[in-house]
């Protein structure tokens, strides 16, 4: 049996067997680390793969752009990490190293080959599990424990881990669902707590990608819940999360994330005047922007009434594809009736199409003009009325004569 077929199937691709290999040529070892391996051994979906390497990581690139078909990008070459790319496949690979000063953001590295020693730099335990090319775990901080434990915990310090990158304490928050099992670690919690200001020199864009990570889970609401009690919300965004406005079957909230996005559970959270506030802190595209916005300006109760009515379909027509989104909103910010069949009714709804143009109106003698415009939006209005029954013909009647 070779030593290869000893490694899981998703750990057998040719991008990863080629790292391996060159790292043996340089007489230095490659080992898979981090998020991959922990997941593996949680029985979760993979992803990403991130690897480590005890030699200088200037000198494998150079053997890898010397001897093999694989592309290097050198994403933070300064910092010890490189991404390596076989077609669709990509790996990071960063090298064994101390991180000798950190600000809370950025770190300066020093290239060691201790593997004891880059674990101790790393987060949680439980992302310091390695998995090298025979197929065996190193694991020197018992994060295979606490992962069957359900128990996490930063490596080390809980504090120090936290002043050494403040983006920690959302990945806690982020990681907790999954793999707290329900029991908070007082040491990590209490470090959110007295550690939350540091959140404030986070970018954007770091912060948004936490987020977004953090709502796609289905328990959500726990990560809510540590982010509320440290106040990284308040650190973050200037406001206090309404967490009260979750809804209190998770599955909901999964459901409109999974429609509308992450964006939408933040914004279920969000007070409507701290909205401005959170679009220019996370640094939103314009699209995200206007999204935010939009769910602002609909957030009316009596949107919520008149979509929850008999007649929906006429207040649904007027909010187009999102009415759907706005009926939710309203039901949680106004603590109102939520029915999920109801809302994917709205969901699944296909606008009917006006029969009217301009076109039809001057046809009929209508002096072209202001007028057109405001004789279709009456046009509108009365066939909505009719639940969308009129005819062209009836509709021109109608309009024409009134």
């Amino acid at each position: 049996m070779s030593e290869s077929s000893k490694l899981p199937p998703w750990a057998r691709n040719r991008l990863v067997l080629g790292v391996f290999q060159a790292a043996s040529q340089l007489d230095g070892e490659a080992r898979i680390v981090g998020g991959a391996v922990r997941n593996w051994l949680a029985g979760l979906p993979i992803s990403d793969i991130d690897m480590a390497i005890n030699l200088p990581i200037g000198k494998l690139v150079d053997h890898l752009r010397a001897t093999t078909h694989l592309k290097v990008i050198e994403t933070g070459l300064s910092h010890g990490t490189i991404t390596v790319i076989d077609g669709a496949q990509r790996v990071e690979l960063t090298q064994t190293r101390d991180d000798i000063k950190t600000d809370g953001r950025h770190a300066v590295v020093r290239y060691q080959s201790d593997w004891v020693k880059d674990a101790l730099r790393r987060d949680f335990t439980i992302n310091a599990i390695y998995l090298d090319a025979n197929g065996n775990f190193f694991d020197p901080l018992n994060g295979c424990s606490d992962l069957a434990c359900k128990r996490l915990r930063f490596v080390g310090k809980a504090v120090d881990r936290v002043q050494e990158d403040a983006l920690r304490m959302l990945r806690f928050c982020r990681f907790f669902p999954l793999f707290g099992g329900g029991r908070r670690d007082k040491d990590a919690v209490n470090a959110l707590c007295n550690q939350a200001s540091l959140a404030r020199q986070l970018s954007g864009e770091r912060i948004q990608n936490e987020l977004c990570k953090i709502f796609l889970n289905n328990d959500s609401h726990l990560a809510v819940e540590i982010i509320v009690e440290s106040m990284l919300d308040q650190v973050i965004f200037g406001c206090r999360f309404h967490n009260e406005r979750l809804p209190s079957d998770k599955k909901n909230l999964a459901m409109l994330v999974k429609d509308y996005g992450w964006l939408a559970a933040l914004g279920v959270l969000l007070p409507e005047s701290a909205i401005p506030t959170a679009i220019k802190r996370l640094r939103l595209s314009r699209s995200a922007q206007m999204f935010l916005n939009q769910l602002s300006a609909h957030s009316a109760i009596k949107h919520y009434t008149a979509l929850a009515s008999q007649t929906w379909q006429r207040t649904a027509f007027f909010l187009g594809n999102d009415a759907a989104l706005i009926y939710a909103y309203g039901a949680w910010r106004h603590d109102k009736l939520f029915k999920p069949a109801h809302y994917q009714n709205l969901l699944q709804w296909k606008t009917p199409v006006f029969p009217l143009n301009g076109t039809d109106l001057l046809s009929h003698g209508v002096d072209n003009g202001l007028v057109v415009g405001q004789l279709l939006i009456k046009a509108k209005d009365i066939w909505v009325l009719s639940d969308f029954t009129l005819s062209k013909a009836k509709l021109l009647e109608a309009v024409i004569n009134s």
